[in-house]
């Protein structure tokens, strides 16, 4: 998160950045489901799988993710480790580009829904979604 091309990327987004406590929550969270070496075992748990359409048809695909709960947000809840500091952007922003915003995360990564209610955040772990590292968002559906 500290690396210039997201420092770029938040200027002039509506965007906030919550302390490594929320990416260490939310971490914690996620350590409750199966795990295969290193991301959710997805066999085990209710889910839908988008693929990214890259330049192509982003209305479809938003609609289709709108309908997982991770996708109900219009904020998103971007974790990078549970060591660090994550940030909170708007979610049609951090799906379009969401190979530049884990580019130098490589691997599955996670992120959830987020709600601002009278300027406060308020990351809704449990609507979460993981980011593959290549072509898929693979959403938990509950």
């Amino acid at each position: 998160m500290e690396q210039e091309h997201i420092r770029s990327w938040l200027s002039g987004r509506e965007h906030w950045i919550l302390e490594k406590e929320t990416s260490d929550g939310f971490n914690n969270f996620l350590c409750d489901f199966p795990w295969a070496t290193s991301h959710l075992l997805w066999s085990d748990v209710p889910h839908v799988t988008l693929e990214l359409p890259g330049n192509d048809d982003w209305d479809s695909f938003l609609s289709e993710f709108s309908a997982a709960p991770a996708g109900r947000h219009e904020f998103v809840f971007v974790m990078y480790s549970w060591r660090e500091p994550g940030i909170v952007c708007r979610t049609v922003d951090a799906v379009k580009d969401i190979d530049y915003l884990y580019s130098s995360a490589p691997g599955p990564r996670y992120f959830c829904g987020a709600d601002v209610v009278d300027g406060a955040v308020h990351p809704k772990y449990s609507d979460f979604a993981e980011y593959d590292g290549a072509d898929d968002i693979t959403a938990y559906v509950h």
